[in-house]
Protein backbone atom coordinates (compact mmCIF):
# COMPACT_ATOMS: atom_id res chain seq x y z
CA UNK A 1 0.00 0.00 0.00
CA UNK A 2 1.49 3.53 -1.02
CA UNK A 3 1.55 5.84 1.47
CA UNK A 4 1.29 9.82 1.31
CA UNK A 5 2.06 11.98 4.24
CA UNK A 6 0.73 15.41 3.62
CA UNK A 7 1.90 17.92 6.13
CA UNK A 8 -0.90 20.32 7.10
CA UNK A 9 -4.38 19.50 7.81
CA UNK A 10 -6.26 23.10 6.54
CA UNK A 11 -8.15 23.74 3.05
CA UNK A 12 -5.43 23.05 0.68
CA UNK A 13 -3.89 19.81 2.78
CA UNK A 14 -7.34 18.36 3.35
CA UNK A 15 -8.54 18.75 -0.13
CA UNK A 16 -5.55 17.09 -1.46
CA UNK A 17 -6.38 13.59 0.91
CA UNK A 18 -10.09 14.05 -0.58
CA UNK A 19 -8.86 13.91 -4.56
CA UNK A 20 -6.54 11.29 -3.42
CA UNK A 21 -9.48 9.76 -1.94
CA UNK A 22 -11.45 10.54 -5.16
CA UNK A 23 -9.07 9.56 -7.95
CA UNK A 24 -7.24 6.85 -6.09
CA UNK A 25 -7.60 3.11 -8.31
CA UNK A 26 -5.76 1.16 -5.84
CA UNK A 27 -4.79 1.16 -2.10
CA UNK A 28 -3.33 3.98 -0.73
CA UNK A 29 -2.82 5.03 2.83
CA UNK A 30 -2.75 9.04 3.84
CA UNK A 31 -1.54 10.60 6.36
CA UNK A 32 -2.52 13.72 7.94
CA UNK A 33 -0.03 15.88 10.35
CA UNK A 34 -2.29 18.65 11.47
CA UNK A 35 -0.92 21.20 14.24
CA UNK A 36 -2.50 24.50 15.87
CA UNK A 37 -5.36 24.77 14.21
CA UNK A 38 -8.76 22.31 13.84
CA UNK A 39 -8.25 19.52 11.38
CA UNK A 40 -10.17 20.52 7.65
CA UNK A 41 -10.78 23.98 8.82
CA UNK A 42 -7.31 26.02 9.12
CA UNK A 43 -6.52 29.03 9.99
CA UNK A 44 -9.21 31.23 7.81
CA UNK A 45 -12.06 28.63 8.47
CA UNK A 46 -11.40 27.70 11.73
CA UNK A 47 -12.74 30.88 12.94
CA UNK A 48 -15.89 30.55 15.33
CA UNK A 49 -16.91 34.45 15.05
CA UNK A 50 -20.34 34.24 12.68
CA UNK A 51 -19.50 37.74 11.90
CA UNK A 52 -16.23 36.82 9.76
CA UNK A 53 -17.47 35.95 6.39
CA UNK A 54 -15.81 34.40 3.00
CA UNK A 55 -14.86 37.16 1.25
CA UNK A 56 -15.77 35.35 -2.02
CA UNK A 57 -19.44 34.47 -2.91
CA UNK A 58 -20.67 31.33 -2.99
CA UNK A 59 -20.97 30.51 -6.40
CA UNK A 60 -17.03 30.31 -6.43
CA UNK A 61 -16.44 28.70 -3.21
CA UNK A 62 -16.61 25.46 -4.78
CA UNK A 63 -13.93 22.59 -3.27
CA UNK A 64 -13.43 20.89 -6.53
CA UNK A 65 -12.75 22.38 -10.02
CA UNK A 66 -14.84 19.76 -11.56
CA UNK A 67 -18.22 20.18 -10.15
CA UNK A 68 -17.99 24.26 -9.72
CA UNK A 69 -21.29 24.02 -8.32
CA UNK A 70 -20.21 21.85 -5.26
CA UNK A 71 -20.23 24.26 -2.61
CA UNK A 72 -23.64 26.00 -3.40
CA UNK A 73 -25.40 22.86 -3.68
CA UNK A 74 -24.10 21.96 -0.06
CA UNK A 75 -25.40 25.70 1.17
CA UNK A 76 -29.13 24.13 -0.52
CA UNK A 77 -28.93 20.95 2.45
CA UNK A 78 -28.95 23.57 4.88
CA UNK A 79 -32.25 24.85 5.98
CA UNK A 80 -30.38 28.09 7.20
CA UNK A 81 -30.79 29.33 3.72
CA UNK A 82 -34.00 28.08 2.78
CA UNK A 83 -35.42 31.45 2.10
CA UNK A 84 -33.08 32.92 -0.15
CA UNK A 85 -33.47 32.57 -4.25
CA UNK A 86 -30.54 30.31 -6.15
CA UNK A 87 -29.66 33.36 -7.50
CA UNK A 88 -29.34 35.18 -4.23
CA UNK A 89 -27.53 32.59 -2.38
CA UNK A 90 -25.47 32.25 -5.49
CA UNK A 91 -23.90 36.23 -4.36
CA UNK A 92 -23.72 35.80 -0.93
CA UNK A 93 -20.96 35.51 1.23
CA UNK A 94 -21.18 32.85 3.78
CA UNK A 95 -19.56 32.97 7.01
CA UNK A 96 -16.86 31.31 7.06
CA UNK A 97 -17.16 28.78 10.18
CA UNK A 98 -19.93 27.03 8.04
CA UNK A 99 -17.14 27.20 5.07
CA UNK A 100 -15.24 25.15 7.53
CA UNK A 101 -18.42 22.96 8.24
CA UNK A 102 -18.19 22.20 4.61
CA UNK A 103 -14.52 21.23 4.55
CA UNK A 104 -15.02 18.87 7.31
CA UNK A 105 -17.69 17.50 6.08
CA UNK A 106 -15.95 16.77 2.95
CA UNK A 107 -13.42 14.64 4.94
CA UNK A 108 -15.35 12.93 7.10
CA UNK A 109 -17.40 11.53 3.74
CA UNK A 110 -14.39 10.50 1.95
CA UNK A 111 -12.06 10.12 4.37
CA UNK A 112 -14.22 8.38 7.17
CA UNK A 113 -14.22 4.63 5.36
CA UNK A 114 -18.12 4.61 4.85
CA UNK A 115 -17.59 4.19 1.24
CA UNK A 116 -16.86 0.24 0.65
CA UNK A 117 -15.32 1.39 -2.75
CA UNK A 118 -12.82 3.46 -1.58
CA UNK A 119 -9.29 2.61 -1.85
CA UNK A 120 -7.93 4.98 0.56
CA UNK A 121 -7.06 4.58 4.36
CA UNK A 122 -6.99 7.99 6.30
CA UNK A 123 -5.68 8.63 9.39
CA UNK A 124 -4.99 11.76 11.36
CA UNK A 125 -2.24 12.60 13.51
CA UNK A 126 -2.06 15.70 15.74
CA UNK A 127 1.54 16.81 15.69
CA UNK A 128 4.17 18.56 14.02
CA UNK A 129 6.21 17.91 11.33
CA UNK A 130 10.18 18.98 12.01
CA UNK A 131 12.28 17.15 9.59
CA UNK A 132 11.66 14.76 6.33
CA UNK A 133 14.67 12.32 5.81
CA UNK A 134 14.98 10.85 2.00
CA UNK A 135 14.93 7.29 1.87
CA UNK A 136 16.52 7.44 -1.98
CA UNK A 137 14.07 7.18 -4.78
CA UNK A 138 11.72 5.61 -2.45
CA UNK A 139 10.25 8.50 -0.37
CA UNK A 140 11.10 9.86 2.61
CA UNK A 141 10.68 9.79 6.49
CA UNK A 142 8.34 12.67 7.98
CA UNK A 143 9.86 13.27 11.66
CA UNK A 144 7.48 14.21 13.95
CA UNK A 145 8.70 16.64 17.09
CA UNK A 146 6.55 14.19 19.72
CA UNK A 147 5.32 11.01 17.77
CA UNK A 148 6.54 7.97 15.56
CA UNK A 149 8.27 8.78 12.33
CA UNK A 150 6.14 8.25 9.38
CA UNK A 151 7.50 6.61 6.00
CA UNK A 152 6.17 7.65 3.27
CA UNK A 153 6.55 7.19 -0.79
CA UNK A 154 5.17 10.74 -1.18
CA UNK A 155 5.31 13.71 0.84
CA UNK A 156 3.32 16.81 0.47
CA UNK A 157 3.77 20.51 2.16
CA UNK A 158 0.96 21.46 2.80
CA UNK A 159 1.47 24.55 5.45
CA UNK A 160 -0.29 27.58 4.38
CA UNK A 161 1.12 31.27 5.66
CA UNK A 162 3.83 31.25 7.86
CA UNK A 163 3.26 32.90 11.45
CA UNK A 164 2.88 36.70 11.62
CA UNK A 165 6.73 38.44 11.59
CA UNK A 166 7.87 39.57 14.95
CA UNK A 167 8.41 43.30 14.90
CA UNK A 168 10.92 44.93 16.64
CA UNK A 169 10.51 45.18 20.42
CA UNK A 170 7.69 42.64 20.15
CA UNK A 171 9.98 40.00 21.87
CA UNK A 172 9.47 41.53 25.00
CA UNK A 173 5.77 41.79 24.78
CA UNK A 174 5.40 37.75 24.26
CA UNK A 175 3.93 37.37 28.31
CA UNK A 176 2.29 40.84 27.88
CA UNK A 177 -1.46 40.63 27.93
CA UNK A 178 -1.95 43.83 26.34
CA UNK A 179 -0.20 42.57 23.39
CA UNK A 180 -1.63 39.91 20.73
CA UNK A 181 1.10 38.82 18.36
CA UNK A 182 -0.91 36.32 16.82
CA UNK A 183 -4.58 37.75 15.64
CA UNK A 184 -6.36 34.36 15.53
CA UNK A 185 -5.61 33.39 19.35
CA UNK A 186 -8.89 34.82 21.27
CA UNK A 187 -7.41 37.93 21.74
CA UNK A 188 -11.13 39.28 22.43
CA UNK A 189 -11.71 37.43 25.41
CA UNK A 190 -9.12 39.99 27.32
CA UNK A 191 -10.01 43.64 26.01
CA UNK A 192 -9.74 46.76 27.67
CA UNK A 193 -12.14 48.78 29.17
CA UNK A 194 -14.78 51.04 26.57
CA UNK A 195 -12.65 53.60 27.40
CA UNK A 196 -9.20 52.32 26.37
CA UNK A 197 -7.40 52.37 23.22
CA UNK A 198 -7.00 49.53 20.91
CA UNK A 199 -4.22 49.97 18.20
CA UNK A 200 -4.17 47.61 14.99
CA UNK A 201 -0.91 46.62 13.40
CA UNK A 202 -1.92 47.17 9.96
CA UNK A 203 -5.21 47.49 7.60
CA UNK A 204 -5.20 44.90 5.29
CA UNK A 205 -8.10 41.61 5.86
CA UNK A 206 -7.14 40.39 8.96
CA UNK A 207 -7.07 43.84 10.57
CA UNK A 208 -11.07 44.63 9.37
CA UNK A 209 -11.68 41.01 10.93
CA UNK A 210 -10.47 42.36 14.32
CA UNK A 211 -12.78 45.66 13.46
CA UNK A 212 -15.70 44.14 12.94
CA UNK A 213 -15.35 41.85 15.89
CA UNK A 214 -14.87 44.83 17.74
CA UNK A 215 -18.14 45.97 16.78
CA UNK A 216 -20.04 42.77 17.48
CA UNK A 217 -19.12 42.51 20.82
CA UNK A 218 -20.01 45.92 21.03
CA UNK A 219 -16.49 47.17 22.08
CA UNK A 220 -17.11 51.14 22.34
CA UNK A 221 -13.35 52.61 23.09
CA UNK A 222 -11.17 53.82 20.30
CA UNK A 223 -9.81 52.03 17.51
CA UNK A 224 -6.32 53.75 15.41
CA UNK A 225 -5.13 50.87 12.73
CA UNK A 226 -1.86 51.34 11.45
CA UNK A 227 0.18 50.61 8.14
CA UNK A 228 2.24 52.21 5.35
CA UNK A 229 -0.23 52.54 2.87
CA UNK A 230 -3.34 53.41 4.82
CA UNK A 231 -5.47 51.92 2.68
CA UNK A 232 -8.26 49.63 3.69
CA UNK A 233 -10.04 46.54 1.81
CA UNK A 234 -12.87 47.69 -1.29
CA UNK A 235 -15.84 46.45 -1.49
CA UNK A 236 -17.46 43.53 -3.52
CA UNK A 237 -19.59 45.27 -6.62
CA UNK A 238 -21.74 44.49 -8.95
CA UNK A 239 -19.96 45.07 -12.67
CA UNK A 240 -20.61 44.71 -16.53
CA UNK A 241 -19.05 42.38 -18.75
CA UNK A 242 -16.10 43.73 -20.11
CA UNK A 243 -13.21 42.24 -22.10
CA UNK A 244 -9.60 41.33 -20.97
CA UNK A 245 -6.61 44.58 -21.39
CA UNK A 246 -4.02 42.11 -21.99
CA UNK A 247 -4.82 40.35 -25.01
CA UNK A 248 -4.18 36.33 -24.84
CA UNK A 249 -1.84 36.50 -28.12
CA UNK A 250 1.40 34.14 -26.83
CA UNK A 251 3.35 37.55 -26.31
CA UNK A 252 5.49 38.34 -23.10
CA UNK A 253 5.05 41.62 -22.30
CA UNK A 254 7.32 43.79 -19.63
CA UNK A 255 5.74 44.60 -16.48
CA UNK A 256 5.73 48.26 -18.17
CA UNK A 257 3.85 47.33 -20.93
CA UNK A 258 1.21 45.62 -18.27
CA UNK A 259 1.08 48.40 -16.74
CA UNK A 260 0.31 50.61 -19.51
CA UNK A 261 -2.41 48.44 -20.48
CA UNK A 262 -4.48 47.81 -17.26
CA UNK A 263 -4.06 51.76 -16.72
CA UNK A 264 -5.77 52.53 -19.87
CA UNK A 265 -8.45 50.08 -19.26
CA UNK A 266 -8.95 51.48 -15.94
CA UNK A 267 -9.40 55.14 -17.58
CA UNK A 268 -11.98 53.52 -20.42
CA UNK A 269 -13.62 51.40 -17.33
CA UNK A 270 -14.05 54.62 -15.66
CA UNK A 271 -15.25 56.87 -18.76
CA UNK A 272 -17.66 54.15 -18.65
CA UNK A 273 -19.10 54.93 -14.54
CA UNK A 274 -17.35 51.68 -14.12
CA UNK A 275 -15.50 50.45 -11.18
CA UNK A 276 -11.80 49.91 -12.46
CA UNK A 277 -11.05 47.06 -10.33
CA UNK A 278 -13.01 45.02 -13.22
CA UNK A 279 -9.67 45.03 -15.19
CA UNK A 280 -7.71 43.49 -12.51
CA UNK A 281 -10.43 40.59 -11.95
CA UNK A 282 -10.83 39.99 -15.97
CA UNK A 283 -6.93 39.20 -15.51
CA UNK A 284 -7.67 36.16 -12.90
CA UNK A 285 -7.57 33.37 -14.86
CA UNK A 286 -3.95 34.78 -16.71
CA UNK A 287 -2.49 36.65 -13.41
CA UNK A 288 0.15 33.26 -12.55
CA UNK A 289 1.43 32.95 -16.16
CA UNK A 290 1.52 36.91 -16.45
CA UNK A 291 3.77 36.57 -13.48
CA UNK A 292 6.06 34.03 -14.12
CA UNK A 293 6.95 35.83 -17.51
CA UNK A 294 7.79 38.91 -15.42
CA UNK A 295 11.79 38.72 -14.98
CA UNK A 296 13.19 38.86 -11.17
CA UNK A 297 14.01 42.38 -11.11
CA UNK A 298 10.17 43.38 -12.43
CA UNK A 299 8.68 41.04 -9.99
CA UNK A 300 10.57 43.33 -7.45
CA UNK A 301 9.59 46.49 -8.80
CA UNK A 302 6.21 44.97 -8.91
CA UNK A 303 6.38 44.55 -5.03
CA UNK A 304 7.97 47.76 -4.58
CA UNK A 305 5.28 49.60 -6.19
CA UNK A 306 2.33 48.25 -6.89
CA UNK A 307 1.19 45.06 -4.99
CA UNK A 308 -0.10 47.33 -2.02
CA UNK A 309 -2.78 48.82 -4.95
CA UNK A 310 -2.83 45.64 -6.14
CA UNK A 311 -3.93 43.78 -3.14
CA UNK A 312 -6.47 46.36 -2.06
CA UNK A 313 -7.97 45.72 -5.58
CA UNK A 314 -8.10 42.37 -5.53
CA UNK A 315 -8.52 41.08 -1.87
CA UNK A 316 -12.17 42.93 -1.59
CA UNK A 317 -14.41 42.63 1.10
CA UNK A 318 -18.71 41.62 1.74
CA UNK A 319 -20.47 44.45 1.77
CA UNK A 320 -21.66 44.20 5.15
CA UNK A 321 -17.91 43.54 6.63
CA UNK A 322 -17.54 47.48 4.60
CA UNK A 323 -20.15 48.75 6.03
CA UNK A 324 -19.28 47.99 9.85
CA UNK A 325 -15.93 48.94 9.18
CA UNK A 326 -17.38 52.29 7.46
CA UNK A 327 -19.77 52.58 9.93
CA UNK A 328 -16.50 52.95 12.63
CA UNK A 329 -14.97 55.13 10.70
CA UNK A 330 -17.88 58.01 10.27
CA UNK A 331 -18.86 57.96 13.90
CA UNK A 332 -15.60 58.34 14.92
CA UNK A 333 -14.27 55.01 16.39
CA UNK A 334 -11.90 54.37 13.93
CA UNK A 335 -8.80 56.14 12.68
CA UNK A 336 -6.60 55.02 9.87
CA UNK A 337 -2.59 56.14 10.26
CA UNK A 338 -0.56 55.73 7.25
CA UNK A 339 2.92 55.17 9.06
CA UNK A 340 5.55 52.78 9.35
CA UNK A 341 5.76 51.02 12.15
CA UNK A 342 9.75 51.15 14.10
CA UNK A 343 9.66 49.63 17.36
CA UNK A 344 7.13 48.24 20.32
CA UNK A 345 8.03 48.98 23.97
CA UNK A 346 5.93 48.06 26.99
CA UNK A 347 5.29 51.13 29.31
CA UNK A 348 3.87 51.41 33.11
CA UNK A 349 -0.07 51.53 31.51
CA UNK A 350 0.30 50.88 27.95
CA UNK A 351 2.40 49.89 24.80
CA UNK A 352 4.12 52.47 23.14
CA UNK A 353 4.38 51.59 19.18
CA UNK A 354 7.35 53.78 18.03
CA UNK A 355 6.57 55.46 14.41
CA UNK A 356 9.45 56.71 11.76
CA UNK A 357 9.45 60.13 12.05
CA UNK A 358 8.31 62.58 9.14
CA UNK A 359 5.21 63.96 7.82
CA UNK A 360 2.63 65.17 9.92
CA UNK A 361 1.41 62.51 11.92
CA UNK A 362 2.49 61.16 15.31
CA UNK A 363 5.70 59.88 16.11
CA UNK A 364 4.44 57.63 18.62
CA UNK A 365 1.09 56.22 19.78
CA UNK A 366 -0.13 54.78 22.81
CA UNK A 367 -2.47 51.65 23.08
CA UNK A 368 -4.06 49.91 26.41
CA UNK A 369 -4.27 46.81 23.83
CA UNK A 370 -1.67 46.46 20.40
CA UNK A 371 -2.84 43.55 18.17
CA UNK A 372 -0.40 42.53 15.74
CA UNK A 373 -2.78 42.08 12.17
CA UNK A 374 0.54 42.77 9.68
CA UNK A 375 -0.08 39.30 7.89
CA UNK A 376 2.06 36.11 7.93
CA UNK A 377 5.84 36.72 7.23
CA UNK A 378 6.86 36.63 3.49
CA UNK A 379 10.69 36.06 3.98
CA UNK A 380 11.75 32.15 3.36
CA UNK A 381 15.42 32.05 3.91
CA UNK A 382 15.05 33.02 7.32
CA UNK A 383 11.78 31.01 8.34
CA UNK A 384 11.78 29.89 11.82
CA UNK A 385 9.45 26.98 11.31
CA UNK A 386 11.53 23.87 12.02
CA UNK A 387 10.34 22.16 9.18
CA UNK A 388 11.98 24.50 6.98
CA UNK A 389 15.10 25.20 8.66
CA UNK A 390 15.55 21.22 8.34
CA UNK A 391 14.77 20.84 4.61
CA UNK A 392 16.90 23.74 3.61
CA UNK A 393 19.73 22.58 5.48
CA UNK A 394 19.39 19.17 4.29
CA UNK A 395 19.12 21.12 0.80
CA UNK A 396 16.45 18.96 -0.45
CA UNK A 397 14.47 22.17 -0.49
CA UNK A 398 14.94 25.93 -1.03
CA UNK A 399 13.05 29.19 -1.05
CA UNK A 400 11.90 30.54 -4.60
CA UNK A 401 14.06 33.08 -6.50
CA UNK A 402 11.53 36.07 -4.95
CA UNK A 403 12.43 34.37 -1.57
CA UNK A 404 8.72 34.08 -0.72
CA UNK A 405 8.36 30.67 -0.33
CA UNK A 406 9.54 27.41 -1.92
CA UNK A 407 10.71 26.74 -5.08
CA UNK A 408 8.71 24.18 -7.35
CA UNK A 409 8.24 22.88 -10.63
CA UNK A 410 5.24 23.04 -12.86
CA UNK A 411 3.86 20.17 -11.47
CA UNK A 412 4.51 20.95 -7.57
CA UNK A 413 7.89 19.19 -7.10
CA UNK A 414 9.64 20.94 -4.67
CA UNK A 415 13.26 21.71 -6.00
CA UNK A 416 16.38 21.16 -4.12
CA UNK A 417 19.30 23.34 -3.82
CA UNK A 418 21.18 21.41 -6.92
CA UNK A 419 18.00 22.72 -8.71
CA UNK A 420 16.92 18.91 -9.48
CA UNK A 421 12.93 18.44 -8.74
CA UNK A 422 12.70 15.85 -5.77
CA UNK A 423 10.82 12.59 -6.96
CA UNK A 424 8.90 12.44 -3.91
CA UNK A 425 8.37 15.82 -2.44
CA UNK A 426 5.53 18.91 -3.65
CA UNK A 427 4.28 21.22 -2.29
CA UNK A 428 1.11 23.56 -2.99
CA UNK A 429 -1.26 26.46 -1.36
CA UNK A 430 0.46 29.57 0.00
CA UNK A 431 3.83 28.59 0.08
CA UNK A 432 3.76 29.06 -3.82
CA UNK A 433 3.22 33.20 -3.62
CA UNK A 434 7.05 33.58 -5.22
CA UNK A 435 5.98 31.25 -7.64
CA UNK A 436 2.69 31.77 -8.57
CA UNK A 437 1.96 35.06 -7.04
CA UNK A 438 -2.11 34.23 -7.64
CA UNK A 439 -1.72 31.48 -4.93
CA UNK A 440 -3.68 32.19 -1.77
CA UNK A 441 -7.66 31.87 -2.71
CA UNK A 442 -10.09 29.05 -3.15
CA UNK A 443 -10.16 29.19 -6.72
CA UNK A 444 -6.31 28.60 -7.14
CA UNK A 445 -5.95 26.16 -4.12
CA UNK A 446 -8.36 23.46 -5.73
CA UNK A 447 -7.08 23.29 -8.33
CA UNK A 448 -3.48 22.64 -7.29
CA UNK A 449 -5.06 20.17 -4.51
CA UNK A 450 -6.79 18.08 -7.24
CA UNK A 451 -3.80 18.66 -10.08
CA UNK A 452 -0.83 17.31 -7.29
CA UNK A 453 -2.47 14.25 -6.67
CA UNK A 454 -2.63 13.44 -10.12
CA UNK A 455 0.55 13.36 -9.91
CA UNK A 456 1.21 11.61 -6.83
CA UNK A 457 -1.12 8.92 -8.38
CA UNK A 458 0.71 9.05 -11.73
CA UNK A 459 -2.25 10.03 -13.95
CA UNK A 460 -2.86 11.74 -16.78
CA UNK A 461 -3.99 15.26 -15.53
CA UNK A 462 -6.99 15.88 -15.33
CA UNK A 463 -8.37 19.20 -17.68
CA UNK A 464 -11.75 21.17 -15.99
CA UNK A 465 -12.91 23.83 -18.67
CA UNK A 466 -13.96 25.61 -15.45
CA UNK A 467 -15.77 28.89 -15.78
CA UNK A 468 -13.70 31.78 -15.66
CA UNK A 469 -13.65 33.03 -12.14
CA UNK A 470 -14.87 36.58 -11.91
CA UNK A 471 -15.57 38.00 -7.64
CA UNK A 472 -17.49 40.87 -8.70
CA UNK A 473 -21.20 40.15 -9.60
CA UNK A 474 -22.68 40.76 -13.00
Amino acid sequence: MQTTAIIGGGFSGTLAAVNLARFATTPQRVVIINSGRPFGRGTAYGTTRGEHLLNVAARNMSAFPDHPSHFFDWLRSRCDYDGLSDDVLRETFIPRRIFGDYVRGLASHYLGGADPRSQVECQVVEDSAVDIQPRGENGGVVMLEHGDPIEAESVLLATGNQPPAGLPGSGKLANDRRYCGNPWTAWHENLPDDDKHIVILGTGLTAVDVIVTLRHKGWNGKITAISRNGMLPQRHFRGIAWPTSIPDDGQTRSLKELVSLIRQDCQRLRGASQNPAIAVDKLRSRTQQLWRDLSIDEKRQFLKDYAADWNVIRHRIAGPIHDAVTDSLDCGQLTILPATIESLDAGETSIEVQLAAGGDGPDRIHGDMVINCTGPKSRFSDSQIPLYRALFDRGIAKPDSMDMGIAVTDDFAVVGDDDRPSSFLYAIGPILKGTLWETIAVPELRQQAMAVVQTILKQKPIRVASPETIEYCI
